[in-house]
């Protein structure tokens, strides 16, 4: 496996990872400001928008 490819592998579990936590953090809404809930939410639409890209140039036709 080159370096191009761990080093895609590892960015897209990490954003699994980064998106699982704010899906859990964000369950717990009491807990937080306003200003808070919305930098969370925020950055999960960036982290999944980016994640989807990253799938979308990776993926190599035929639904898979």
């Amino acid at each position: 496996m080159n370096f191009m490819m761990m080093m895609t592998v590892m960015q897209t579990s990490r954003a699994k990872r980064i998106i699982k936590m704010l899906e859990r953090l964000l369950k717990k809404e009491h807990l937080y400001t306003d200003k808070q809930i919305k930098t969370m939410k925020a950055q999960l639409r960036v982290v999944k928008e980016e994640l989807a890209q990253s799938r979308a140039e990776n993926s190599k036709g035929f639904g898979s």
